[in-house]
């Protein structure tokens, strides 16, 4: 070997050496330990095992930079612990580091795309999110997890026939826990509960005792349950979630429904606030909102007020959309009208088949006096046929301030039976509503 060729060679050497070193000293500095659980959880096997895992992948690192599946299997834990602990914002930028880091090693690699098109779910990114699954879906048409990702995406956007489609190509590629989970919530879509409920009872089966995907599960199938009027089997199971994974938050609120349908306002608080301490998701602290101002406690609202707000802004600073979910807040606060119709518009025009959308937009117009767009809004939605209470209820009270008595009085029953006791916010509400048409109806 000539002297000019051993110099190139040591040079490339050197170069890649020092290439790799930096670009792993850069990339650890994004790997952090698992943040604590709170909880007892904190000290169980399985968090020790996630940190055990994060370590070795740490050290595969360490030894082979270039391999992109190390920073896949990174991410995908820290994916998992932002499901159990709610830290979403701690981990997710953590998390996009890490798969964009695998994707500039391999642009079409299968697990980091699918671990992104995950992630922008989460951030309520559908659209792009759907991008990723559609290629997906083309190039690997036998993968289940992207068909997973593109029910997800659909759904969202409203697309129920192709999730539909995409759906069954998952169930036939791979029956379990996430293809049957999906197949419920779509049945429940379409209102027909009975069969959600067999397909959830089907994604329980299939899962692990005691794991964190089987007890979502199972906090489904109670919220189903629920639906059907079958309080005493839904709080049979919230129970049995806690017996099979102590200190489930999720649990915790699913006892509160029942509380609230029993009026003990009070209870619902403890168990939402116990929920709150075990898993960092604004949703209760939304609940918790809602609890005190039906309990007319004006202070302890307002608390909870500024809290929501403030994940709100958190939530968009850390690249979130939600839009949906801060329009439905200040609606059924009655705070910021104007704001929330903007957002609710904006959202619609994004997603204007999902029912979800559409429900919120027309909640929206009603709060802000087009009541008649209000009504032509709503009815796209109750042609999906949902035993969604919230619908029906909004349906109800639009109806009823355009003078269509007989149909808001359906609306309202149709609410109360699919369980509206449920919604502290609507409940006595809706009842009253309901008398006071029928009085109508007989004095005519």
């Amino acid at each position: 070997m000539k002297p000019k060729q051993i110099f190139i060679y040591v040079f490339m050497i050197l170069f890649f050496g020092i290439g790799a070193y930096v670009f792993f000293n850069k990339t650890s500095e994004k790997i952090p330990n698992l943040y604590p659980r709170n909880g007892d959880s904190n000290i169980s096997s399985e968090y020790k095992n996630a940190q055990h895992a994060v370590d070795f992948y740490r050290e595969q690192i360490e030894k082979n930079p270039n391999d992109p599946k190390n920073y896949i299997e990174l991410a995908q834990i820290f994916i998992q612990e932002a499901r159990v602990t709610g830290k979403h914002h701690e981990y997710l930028p953590k998390i996009m580091s890490l798969i964009e880091t695998a994707l500039n090693l391999d642009k079409e690699n299968l697990d980091a795309n699918l671990t992104k098109a995950s992630t922008l779910l989460t951030q309520h990114q559908f659209q792009e999110a759907e991008k990723i699954g559609d290629w997906a879906v083309k190039k690997y048409p036998y993968n289940s997890s992207a068909y997973g990702i593109l029910v997800d995406a659909c759904v969202e956007l409203g697309k129920y026939e192709k999730a539909v489609e995409m759906c069954d190509k998952m169930l036939n590629i791979k029956p379990d826990l996430r293809s049957y989970s999906r197949a419920s919530y779509l049945r429940e879509i379409h209102g027909d509960i009975a069969g959600a409920i067999d397909a959830m009872r089907m994604a329980s089966d299939a899962g692990v005792y005691g794991h964190e995907n089987r007890a979502w599960v199972l906090y489904n199938l109670a919220n189903l349950y629920l639906q059907k009027g079958k309080t005493d089997t839904a709080a049979f199971i919230y129970n049995g979630i806690l017996q099979e994974r102590p200190n489930y938050a999720y649990a915790y609120a699913g006892l509160a429904k029942i509380d609230i349908i029993k009026g003990k306002f009070d209870d619902a608080v403890k168990n939402l606030r116990k929920a709150s301490h075990n898993l960092d998701d604004h949703s209760f602290i939304e609940q918790l909102s809602d609890l005190y101002l039906a309990m007319n406690n004006k202070n302890e609202e307002e608390k909870y007020n500024e809290i929501v707000f403030r994940e709100f802004e958190e939530h968009q600073n850390g690249g979130w959309n939600v839009d949906r979910e801060f329009a439905a807040f200040c609606l059924n606060h009655n705070l910021n009208l104007e704001e929330a119709l903007s957002r609710a518009e904006e959202e619609y025009s994004n997603r204007p088949e999902n029912i979800d959308a559409i429900d919120t937009y027309a909640w929206a117009l009603y709060k802000n006096g087009n009541i008649d767009k209000a009504l032509k809004i709503i009815s796209k939605a109750l042609k999906f046929n949902s035993s969604n209470a919230l619908i029906h209820y909004h349906a109800g009270i639009i109806n009823s301030s355009l003078g269509k008595y007989a149909e808001a009085v359906k609306n309202l029953e149709t609410s109360l039976t699919n369980n509206l006791a449920s919604y502290v916010l609507f409940y006595n509400d809706a009842k009253e509503k309901l008398l006071s048409l029928k009085q109508v109806a007989v004095l005519k």
